[in-house]
C-alpha cells in the first residue's frame, strides 16, 4: 500500500493546529506519516504538536523561513511515495486520502490529483461556498487561473523531486508556481469531483495580503515567461496571462478599498487584451461576476456594488449598464437565498435589487419572496 507523507507547516497558529492534526488521524486511509514543521512559532505550537503521541507524527522545529521553507523541510524529511499538504488552520475530510490514493493508483499515468475544498470561517462554520472548478484540460491554461486549493492535492514524490522545491522567494502563490512547474515538466493532473478538504478563510485575509499577492502574481508570471525554452503554446498566452494577472490585482485592490490601484490595473488589463472590451465589455462583466462568486468573497452583492461604483473611465460602457447588472445580480442572489430557506437574506437582497432596478416590482416571484419573508418575520 502506498504511504502518504502529510506535511503541516505551522507558524503561530497553535489554536488551530490540534484540529488539523486530528483531521489527519481521522483518515480512513491508515498508511501515512505526519510531519509538523514549526516555522519558528512564538506561541504554543510546540506544546500542541508534542502533545500527540501517535508514532506516525513527527515534529520538526526550524527558524522562520516562510511557508515555502517549511514545506520544503517537510518534503526533505518525507518518506512516503505520495505527498499531501495541509496548512495548520485547514482540515482534511475523513475520506480525503482514501479517495485520492485509490484514484491515483487507478491512473498510474497521473502525477497529481486534486479534489474540491469547502470554505469554512474562523470558527469552523461552512460559508456555503466551495472550490469546485475542475482543472483545465490544457495545463497551460493554469497561467490564466489557479483553481486548486493546496490542501486538496495529492502528488507523487518523484515529481516533486524532479521539479525541485517550493520557491522560497515567494510569499504568496508559491503553490501556483509549483503547479505550473509540474505542468511544464510534463506532469499530468487529474480531478476528483468530491470535497476532500476544508479551507479556513479568515476575515480580512484578502484585504491584508492584497499587495503581497499582486507582487507574487507577477513574480510567478515573470518566471514562466522569462524561460527561453518556453513552448510556443505557452508563450502565445503571454498577453492574456498578464492581462488576467492585472485583473486579479484589480480584484484584490477592490477588496482592499484601493480604488485608484484597482482602476489602474483594469486599464492595464484592457491595454494588454483589448478583447475584454468586446460585446459592451461583456468579458470584464463576467470576470467581475466571477470575483464576486469567489468562495473567499464574504458578501458577493456588496462587493459588486463597490466595484461598479469605482470603475475606470475606460469602462464607461459597463458603468452605464451597472444598474441593470446590479439589479439582476441582487435578484439572482435573492432567489438563491430563498431556495436555501434564508428568507431574511432573500428579502434584504431583493430590496437592494429593487433600488438598482425597480422593474423587479412587476415580477411575481419577487413579490412572493417579499410576502413570505414578511410573513416569516411576523410569525417569530
Amino acid at each position: 500500500m502506498p504511504a502518504v507523507s502529510i506535511i503541516i507547516p505551522a507558524y503561530n497558529q497553535g489554536h488551530y493546529l490540534g484540529a488539523a492534526v486530528r483531521s489527519v488521524l481521522s483518515q480512513t486511509w491508515p498508511h501515512y506519516e505526519v510531519i509538523v514543521v514549526d516555522d519558528g512559532s512564538t506561541d504554543n505550537t510546540p506544546e500542541i504538536a508534542r502533545a500527540f503521541t501517535d508514532p506516525r507524527i513527527r515534529y520538526i522545529r526550524q527558524e522562520n523561513r516562510g511557508l515555502s521553507g517549511a514545506r520544503n523541510t517537510g518534503i526533505r524529511n518525507a518518506t512516503g511515495e505520495l505527498v499531501s499538504f495541509l496548512d495548520s488552520d485547514d482540515l482534511f475530510l475523513p475520506e480525503k486520502l482514501a479517495l485520492l490514493v485509490e484514484a491515483l493508483r487507478a491512473q498510474p499515468n497521473l502525477g497529481m490529483l486534486a479534489g474540491q475544498a469547502i470554505i469554512i470561517d474562523e470558527h469552523g462554520r461552512p460559508t456555503g461556498r466551495s472550490f469546485t472548478t475542475p482543472l483545465p484540460e490544457d495545463s497551460a491554461r493554469l497561467l490564466i487561473w489557479n483553481p486548486l486549493h493546496v490542501g486538496s492535492v495529492l502528488v507523487r514524490r518523484a515529481w516533486l523531486d524532479r521539479v525541485g522545491p517550493f520557491d522560497e522567494t515567494l510569499r504568496s502563490y508559491e503553490d501556483w508556481d509549483m503547479w505550473l512547474r509540474l505542468a511544464r515538466a510534463g506532469c499530468r493532473f487529474g480531478w476528483v469531483d468530491q470535497p476532500v478538504s476544508l479551507y479556513r478563510f479568515h476575515r480580512g485575509q484578502m484585504t491584508r495580503n492584497a499587495e503581497q499577492m499582486t507582487r507574487a502574481t507577477f513574480a510567478v508570471l515573470d518566471k514562466v515567461f522569462g524561460d527561453p525554452n518556453l513552448p510556443a503554446s505557452w508563450a502565445a498566452l503571454r498577453d492574456s496571462a498578464y492581462a488576467h494577472g492585472h485583473l486579479r490585482a484589480a480584484a484584490q485592490a477592490y477588496q482592499a478599498g484601493a480604488f485608484d490601484r484597482a482602476r489602474s490595473a483594469m486599464d492595464e488589463a484592457i491595454r494588454l487584451d483589448p478583447q475584454l472590451l468586446t460585446d459592451n465589455a461583456g468579458p470584464i462583466a463576467r470576470r467581475i461576476a466571477a470575483w464576486a462568486e469567489d468562495p473567499r468573497t464574504p458578501d458577493a452583492m456588496a462587493y459588486l456594488e463597490v466595484v461598479y461604483a469605482h470603475l475606470p473611465d475606460s469602462l464607461d460602457a459597463l458603468r452605464r449598464r451597472s444598474r441593470t447588472i446590479l439589479g439582476q445580480a441582487a435578484a439572482q442572489y435573492a432567489f438563491e437565498s430563498f431556495a436555501r430557506g434564508d428568507l431574511t437574506r432573500a428579502r434584504a437582497l431583493l430590496l437592494r435589487g429593487l433600488r438598482h432596478q425597480p422593474v423587479w416590482l412587476t415580477n411575481r416571484g419577487a413579490w412572493s419572496i417579499l410576502a413570505r419573508s414578511v410573513l416569516s418575520r411576523g410569525l417569530r
